[in-house]
C-alpha cells in the first residue's frame, strides 16, 4: 500500500512540475507577443501623431477668453 502511495506521490509532483514548465513557456510567450504588439504599434508613429482625430478646432480669441461683454475691443 505505500509503495502505490509513492507512486501517486511522485506522479502528482511530475504533474506539478510539468504544469510550472508549461505556465512558463505561456507567460514567454505572452511576454514576447506583447513585445512584438508594442514594437508594432510603436514602429507606426503617424497612426499616434498629428492625428486630426486629437486635434481640436481652431477658436478664436473671443471664444477662447470669452470675451463676450458687449464692448468693443
Amino acid at each position: 500500500m505505500s509503495l502505490v502511495r509513492v507512486q501517486v506521490g511522485e506522479y502528482l509532483n511530475n504533474q506539478k512540475q510539468m504544469d510550472k514548465e508549461r505556465l512558463k513557456l505561456i507567460v514567454r510567450n505572452l511576454k514576447q507577443l506583447v513585445d512584438a504588439l508594442e514594437s508594432e504599434v510603436h514602429s507606426d508613429v503617424d497612426s499616434y501623431t498629428n492625428s486630426h482625430a486629437f486635434s481640436s478646432p481652431e477658436i478664436s480669441y473671443d471664444e477662447a477668453w470669452d470675451d463676450d461683454d458687449g464692448y468693443a475691443d
